[in-house]
């Protein structure tokens, strides 16, 4: 399953700080003829720039989970086709078996023994169909979980990310108001909590745990649930036609 790496996030979010620590060229700090900083003059329309850049961020997020949950429920839809349909082949299989054998009785002994037969293998698949079901909704849910928790971390890293940009702008924007003229130190202070805000960020993706160990796990349960399945299929298997042999008086039935 691919889900949306720490990678994917943390370029987003570059892409987006590089925009944003580009408020102002470092260039011109000359004071203008209003005796307003360059810096200040500029800085409402880079805001608006920012802003749209990081709601750009959290927007591809947004998108890549949306193909990530796309693509798991195709996946899960195909498993559930074919197992559905080799469920229906086994089936016409069996049941033509079962004709067979029903032929070969000939004493009121023999069909009733291969009644009790044909009962204990329906009962066998059928609670073998059931193990298998309920170990695949299991490791579903899990991931789900799993996919879930994962994604309210990375939207409460984000939203943190946000309101520090955000903090960093409004600071910026509340120095430009009460001295214009200091544009230089403004944007020396701004690109230092811009700065901080995006490593904040990616330190924070980098220590979040990824889900793949997860999903190794779920994985390894389901694959021992089936495995029990299979097991105490066989058993009961071998059970059956041990005791149909007996009935029809043969090695083999």
């Amino acid at each position: 399953m691919k889900r949306v790496s720490n990678t994917r996030i943390a370029s987003a979010v570059g892409v987006a700080a590089v925009g944003v620590l580009a408020l102002t060229p470092a260039t011109s700090m000359a004071l203008g003829t209003t005796g307003t900083s360059p810096f200040c003059t500029n800085l409402p329309a880079k805001i608006t720039a920012t802003n749209t850049s990081v709601t750009a961020m959290t927007g591809k997020v947004t998108t890549a989970w949306s193909q990530q949950d796309q693509k798991l429920a195709a996946d899960q839809q195909k498993v559930d086709q074919e197992v559905a349909a080799a469920r229906a082949t086994a089936d016409q299989t069996r049941a033509s078996d079962f004709t067979k054998l029903q032929a070969k009785a000939t004493t009121p002994a023999e069909q009733t023994a291969v009644q009790t037969y044909i009962s204990a293998v329906n009962n066998a698949v059928s609670t073998r169909r059931a193990a298998y079901d309920a170990a695949r909704h299991a490791f579903r849910t899990s991931l789900a979980d799993a996919i879930s928790g994962r994604r309210t971390t990375v939207t409460s890293q984000m939203t943190a990310f946000q309101a520090a940009v955000s903090t960093a702008l409004a600071t910026a924007q509340a120095g430009c108001t009460a001295n214009p003229a200091n544009g230089t130190a403004l944007r020396t202070a701004l690109v230092a909590s811009l700065r901080t805000a995006r490593q904040t960020f990616q330190s924070d993706r980098k220590s979040d745990t990824a889900i793949g160990t997860q999903v190794q796990q779920f994985a390894a349960t389901r694959k021992a649930a089936f495995q029990a399945a299979d097991t105490a299929f066989q058993t009961a298997m071998q059970s059956a036609r041990q005791a149909l042999q007996t009935a029809f008086g043969s090695t083999s039935a």
